[in-house]
């Protein structure tokens, strides 16, 4: 009995113990539901990785989506996990797929994790849990990284890109975004040989606003960001640049004039 009572104790004991490290984080609860094999690797061509990215698997399970960006692509891969059992599982089967050094897991609340160094990020959460996660995505990633969600939009947040694949019981739904640059403000340029001023306002990668040229106030149509490639067209003019901190560079191409390089910076 005595032998018994002790055994019972010590279970007691490991269960809580469990139960207390599992209570160190306050993350989503989530159910882990596999992605298809298939719809993982599809997930990262739609990205476009390749060897020079790093890509963050939010929500990574079982680990596949990580281990095939390190596998078939070559990137170095981080996935970010709640359950520590999984997380052990994921550096289990990686080691066992030969990219133990490419793989990395983390026992962490997705929320609280740097995500800084991704260039890629893939998701399969829930549409509440991307909307609370969408700030953190849009103030922490650089421009032009790529967000991809299996199944769940960002809700206002249109992407970029959707694309459907068909999974082995059922077709799944892939929505790319492009992190984009922060242009909201007022910009001092010269179009030619005249100065000019840009007012944006941004929604996402949507822009609006207006360009002040000659004493007048042209509006801006078709604004949009990819990423940091900026293009907008205010009347005859269309605007094309790369976006960098607080310069944007391209080219003004002007329907009644010869284009010519272009610089915008960022008013103090």
């Amino acid at each position: 009995m005595k032998r018994r009572a002790a055994l019972a104790a010590l279970v007691l004991v490991a269960i809580s113990g469990c139960t207390a490290l599992r209570g160190r984080f306050a993350g989503p609860d989530i159910l882990f539901v596999a992605t298809p094999e298939a719809v993982s690797v599809e997930m990262l061509r739609v990205a476009e990785v390749t060897g020079q990215d790093v890509v963050f698997d939010l929500g990574s399970g079982d680990g596949r989506v990580v281990i095939a960006a390190a596998r078939d692509f070559g990137a170095r891969g981080v996935g970010v996990e709640i359950d520590p059992t999984l997380v052990k599982t994921s550096k289990d089967a990686a080691l066992a797929a030969g990219v133990g050094d490419r793989a990395t897991f983390l026992w962490q609340d997705l929320f609280v994790t740097d995500v800084r160094e991704a260039t890629v990020v893939t998701l399969y959460l829930r549409d509440d849990v991307n909307l609370k996660l969408r700030p953190k995505l849009l103030d922490e990633l650089a421009p032009g990284t790529r967000v991809v969600s299996h199944d769940f939009d960002m809700g206002d947040w249109k992407a970029d890109r959707i694309q459907r694949v068909q999974g082995p019981t059922r077709l799944h739904t892939l929505y790319l975004w492009l992190i984009p640059a922060r242009v909201a403000g007022t910009w001092q340029t010269r179009v030619g040989d005249r100065d000019a001023t840009l007012t944006l306002t941004q929604r996402y990668q949507t822009i609006a606003g207006t360009l002040a040229l000659d004493g007048n106030q042209v509006p801006i149509a078709d604004g949009k960001l990819e990423g940091n490639r900026l293009t907008l067209t205010a009347g005859t003019l269309t605007l094309t640049g790369v976006v960098i901190e607080d310069t944007i560079e391209g080219r003004a191409d002007d329907r009644s004039l010869s284009s010519s390089d272009w610089t915008a910076r960022r008013a103090r």
